[in-house]
């Protein structure tokens, strides 16, 4: 019989160079499954299963803190643990644009309402950063008097 691998802590990196997505995925993986069958762990349904972090550490892959849950408990469970004020927002890994430069290289790549790179670019750049690269943007313009349409 070979060894069960580990999935908890010999799997843990920098918040920064692991996605929480990733960490979902590899809590799924089938050396990583929760232990006992595979049913919701509050409900008891069988159908549309997720894996569940108990103590809601996604870094936290070992067996024991892994159960199963249904999508629906799963959402009713985050909505609870989110009014109660715990928990934290899931972190998503969109690269965009790292700098103004790759970013402005995009909007003139791009054409309006087609699903193109530089598009592809400019929806993955966070809310936040395309904010501040647009601020940027405008205030580059008004100092060259290039703000307003002739």
């Amino acid at each position: 019989m070979t060894p069960r691998p580990v999935c908890g802590a010999a799997w843990r990196k920098p918040a920064h160079q692991i996605t929480d997505r990733a960490k979902r995925y590899r809590a799924t993986a089938p050396e990583c499954r929760p232990p006992g069958p595979e049913k919701c762990a509050l409900c008891r349904s069988t159908r549309f299963l997720v894996v569940d972090h108990i103590d809601g550490d996604e870094s936290n892959g070992e067996p024991e803190n892994l159960r199963w849950l249904c999508k629906s408990c799963n959402t009713r469970l985050g909505l609870a643990i989110a009014r109660a004020g715990r928990g934290r927002r899931t972190r998503q890994f969109n690269p965009g644009a790292y700098t103004l430069a790759q970013y402005t290289a995009a909007a003139l790549q791009h054409t309006r309402g087609q699903h193109d790179a530089g598009g592809k670019i400019i929806h993955e750049t966070p809310k936040e950063k395309r904010q501040e690269y647009a601020a940027e943007i405008w205030r580059r313009r008004r100092a060259r008097g290039t703000d307003r349409r002739h």
